[in-house]
């Protein structure tokens, strides 16, 4: 299903409904996607697709469950669904009736990283923020970020369930604006490498997520599983 969140506290809401949710089919919610505003705009352009959902809401969640030995699953995911809607909890929702609907929806949301790359002066990175400081720093990050650059479009979306973020930005103040956004997850407690690791672009920022004695570690496991430096050269620490 996907759905549309109210404009007030978003991610209170979104936490709301994945608790819902949970609640109705457990461990049957199998993802639980988030898209901002301009990620959700774009990437319906971009597939040439009419919008599932046409209110103009500050997250939409795409949500799914899989169930194999509960029937009654489906039904009670969509019960709770329509209490949030009832509630307050969202705007609008839309649930896929048909297998065709099913992979239109998930198109979308898995169409974003190509939409994206399609944009100029983009960057991006994964983050994760723990759930309940997300809301903030959004917040936060997008006024700071917009400071550098007023014109910067963020096409940020993600894996709420597991509190991961691309944050993904279009702005030629590139190296600016990110280092703004990693200081800020640091700051809120998060990491700048929620799945996709450190590799080349984030090394100068590793610090932020990890101390200098945990550094200190990964250079000596480093240097004892590969001491002629051979493997992934240039990865993670300069020269080895």
């Amino acid at each position: 299903s996907l759905s549309s969140l109210p404009t007030e506290s978003p991610i209170r809401f979104c936490a709301k409904a994945s608790k819902r949710l949970r609640g109705a089919v457990g461990p049957g919610l199998s993802a639980f996607e988030i898209m901002l505003p301009q990620a959700y705009a774009g990437v319906t352009g971009f597939l040439g697709m009419p919008r599932p959902l046409a209110a103009q809401a500050p997250f939409y969640v795409l949500a799914e469950v899989q169930s194999f030995r509960d029937d009654q699953a489906i039904e009670r995911f969509s019960a709770s669904l329509m209490e949030a809607l009832e509630e307050g909890d969202a705007e609008d929702a839309v649930v896929s009736q048909s297998p065709r609907e099913f992979q239109s929806l998930w198109m979308m949301r898995d169409a974003c990283a190509d939409y994206v790359r399609t944009r100029g002066h983009i960057v991006g990175g994964d983050v994760s923020v723990p759930l309940h400081r997300i809301e903030a720093f959004l917040s936060a990050s997008q006024a700071a970020v917009r400071r550098i650059d007023p014109e910067t479009e963020f096409l940020i979306f993600g894996h709420l369930g597991d509190c991961n973020l691309h944050y993904v930005i279009a702005t030629p103040k590139a190296r600016e604006a990110m280092e703004t956004v990693y200081r800020m997850v640091a700051e809120s407690g998060g990491s700048i490498a929620a799945e996709h690791g450190i590799g080349i672009d984030k090394k100068p920022w590793l610090h932020l997520s990890r101390s200098a004695a945990e550094i200190g570690t990964m250079r000596r496991l480093k240097a004892a599983l590969d001491p002629k430096g051979i493997l992934n050269r240039g990865r993670i620490f300069d020269g080895a």
